[in-house]
């Protein structure tokens, strides 16, 4: 995913700089103190930097008339690698990123909330973990941002750890074309997926496009590249809710 796309009328794309000029927000109530959304993506970005990550991208939208942002970060790490320290031979960082997802308001509708993933790089989808976590109680006054980035911060790194071994676990999960069929009939039986977007994942899974490296090995990971390769013509939370119904399907993180 390139950038994020728009479903809900008058949502948009923008930069940091364009949250920065959104007036502040509107106080609702003695108990209400709204976060500015440009203050709240400059916590998370110093949080994240304050632990050795750097963003290599970040992607943000708006809706509701600018009181809700949602917004995908990938993070890097320099001389990351994915494995063990003592391994003698780590896989070095380059199939896949960590991604950290967020939504929030400043309306009171919706709590600041966060989600662990990864960046399949080979062609940018996402694998989202089923579960979201709430950083905190929606805005009200006393709330200290700086702990509440902390607290969250440190629920992702656990997520995102336990998001590694399920990633390995569908991995070294093999599947046979019938066992395939089977699970992508339980897929949408389930309603994990829009039914139009049956044909998009068989045809990912059975017969991928040659540069759809991420779809052919016959295992449950390319089962879910295949699913998550299906939603990126969705738009912005419909992607991000697909990416995470598909996570709870596959029980990442569960």
């Amino acid at each position: 995913m390139n950038g994020l796309m728009l479903d809900t009328r008058g949502s948009k794309n923008v930069s940091l700089d364009d949250l920065r000029t959104i007036p502040t927000p509107e106080v609702l109530g003695s108990r209400h103190r709204p976060i500015p959304h440009a203050e709240l993506v400059d916590s998370l970005v110093d949080g994240i930097t304050g632990r050795g990550w750097r963003v290599a991208n970040m992607n943000l939208g708006i809706a509701a008339h600018g009181a809700s942002v949602f917004g995908t970060m990938d993070l890097r790490r320099n001389g990351f690698t994915i494995g063990d320290p003592g391994d003698e031979m780590p896989q070095p960082l380059g199939e896949m990123g960590t991604l950290f997802g967020f939504r929030s308001s400043t309306n009171s509708t919706t709590s600041i909330r966060a989600v662990a993933g990864k960046r399949v790089f080979v062609c940018s989808n996402m694998m989202l973990s089923g579960d979201m976590f709430v950083l905190r109680r929606k805005s009200t006054t006393g709330i200290n941002l700086r702990e509440v980035i902390e607290e969250g911060l440190d629920k992702f790194l656990i997520q995102s750890d336990a998001l590694d071994r399920d990633v390995d676990r569908l991995r070294n999960t093999a599947i046979t074309d019938t066992d395939a069929k089977a699970r992508i009939f339980d897929m949408f039986n389930a309603e994990v997926l829009p039914s139009r977007l049956l044909k998009p994942v068989a045809t990912n899974y059975f017969h991928p496009n040659e540069s759809f490296t991420d779809c052919q090995p016959r295992s449950l990971l390319g089962l879910n590249n295949a699913a998550t390769r299906s939603i990126q013509g969705l738009k912005p939370e419909a992607q991000l809710d697909a990416a995470q119904n598909i996570g709870r399907h596959f029980q990442l993180a569960a």
